[in-house]
């Protein structure tokens, strides 16, 4: 009975018909019929089915095992986690969490603050990542302005909201209407690139409202900011217009033919077109930063067994051309050591400042929670990594994919303004990266 829904009637029926307490995991209407945007919609503690488990298509897995919904009615913690010994632990990684300058600003402005930087340092995607600035000044679309949106707004918004129980970074948000009632939860930075200034708009109020139809949907924001990109770019639609995005959203919704066409992301919608300017690798819809500037993130697209995807290693930061391509490759390779030993045990990445200062002390917690009596040496955290990326790499290796993968051609030849550099992440040149593992 809750084939076909979007993701919002779907959690109110399933709220209807199970526990009001109950957690919930949703496959939205486009990974019933297995597109490719489709992710997991993870239900918060408000009801906002929000959390997308999105890039790569794992929504499609779902759909093609028609699988629906998981519930989950009751759940108990671990009994490590009565440990006096590891809950001493996590209070210590929660208190330094709060005495950090950088968590501080992420519970301020949230990850839309990253916003700010790319639209003054260059690298951010403007009318499918044909410009790396979209305002002269403050981002429209930024962290700084999407605080004052908010709190302007009152009624049920929130700067600072924890995405799960326990969460002390609290760098979500919810995001109200003009009579305070919540749109959307969260407005994350990567929505605000790929949705908003990606496709020419520059308005928080439209972008909000999309992001609530992606969400209903169950698709990756990225993905589908790219593929919308594409269409725009390819004069399917105006930049800007709130219409046309609501049309394929509608269409998506519906499963149609158009719909499904939409579906299969932007490299797959490039070709169809035979459109050149398609912003993808391996296939994948790149994140929200160019990497003819940002170009440690670069190394981190071409390299990472998962295609264009920021969270495996990102190095946001670095001014391009004062780094060689070796020290790239370096910045990279520990930004994925560490991304991967995070995602392993559990860890938010946005704690890394604080993580990766004491990785022995997260070692330590971790051992208790996995019953160990050894103490673990202080590059375990690192060897961990290691080994993650280890097997991703023979993964993709035994599927036949390169070690690294070039980037569009059009990053190689068209300068991207207000800098106007051209991407100089050579695949020959970066072709030892993994090299590193065996160091």
């Amino acid at each position: 009975p809750y084939l076909g829904l979007g993701n919002y009637e779907a959690a109110e029926r399933l709220w209807n018909d199970f526990p009001a307490a109950a957690s919930l995991a949703l496959a939205g209407p486009v990974a019933e019929y297995r597109g490719l945007l489709a992710g997991l919609a993870i239900v918060d503690t408000d009801g906002q089915p929000g959390r997308l488990a999105a890039r790569g298509g794992v929504g499609a897995v779902f759909g093609a095992k028609r699988v629906k919904a998981i519930v989950v009615e009751k759940g108990e913690a671990p009994a490590f986690a009565a440990s006096a010994a590891f809950k001493e632990a996590m209070r210590g990684y929660a208190r330094a969490l709060l005495a950090s300058d950088g968590i501080k600003r992420y519970t301020s402005v949230g990850t839309a603050g990253m916003g700010d930087f790319q639209n003054m340092f260059g690298g951010l995607p403007v009318r499918n990542f044909s410009r790396g600035r979209l305002a002269e000044g403050e981002n429209p679309l930024g962290g700084e302005a999407l605080r004052r949106f908010i709190q302007e707004r009152d009624g049920e918004g929130a700067t600072a909201h924890a995405c799960m129980p326990g969460c002390v970074i609290r760098c979500s948000n919810k995001v109200p209407d003009a009579q305070g009632r919540v749109v959307v939860s969260p407005l994350e930075y990567e929505t605000l690139g790929l949705m908003g200034s990606n496709l020419g708009f520059d308005d928080l109020d439209a972008v909000a409202r999309m992001n609530r139809w992606a969400n209903d949907l169950g698709v990756d924001t990225i993905e589908l900011g790219a593929t919308l990109g594409v269409a725009m770019d390819a004069g399917l639609g105006d930049w800007g217009d709130l219409d046309f995005v609501e049309h394929v959203y509608r269409e998506l919704l519906a499963g149609s033919e158009e719909g499904r066409r939409y579906a299969q992301g932007a490299a797959r919608f490039g070709r169809a077109l035979g459109h050149a300017r398609v912003p993808v690798v391996r296939d994948q819809g790149i994140s929200a930063y160019d990497p003819r500037v940002v170009e440690g993130t670069g190394v981190t697209y071409m390299t990472t067994p998962q295609g264009a995807d920021h969270t495996a290693g990102n190095v946001p930061r670095e001014n391009p051309g004062e780094r060689s391509l070796e020290e790239l490759m370096d910045l990279s390779f520990a930004a994925q050591v560490n991304a991967a030993a995070s995602d392993a045990l559990g860890l938010c990445i946005f704690g890394g400042s604080v993580t990766y200062a004491q990785k022995d002390a997260i070692m330590k917690a971790a051992a208790l929670a996995a019953g160990l009596d050894e103490e673990p040496d202080a590059a375990a955290f690192d060897r961990l990594g290691r080994e993650v990326l280890a097997m991703e790499l023979a993964f993709n290796r035994a599927a036949g994919q390169p070690d690294v993968a070039p980037l569009p051609r059009f990053m190689y030849e068209e300068p991207l303004p207000p800098r106007n550099l051209t991407a100089r992440l050579d695949p020959e040149r970066i072709a030892g990266f993994w090299k590193r593992l065996e160091r």
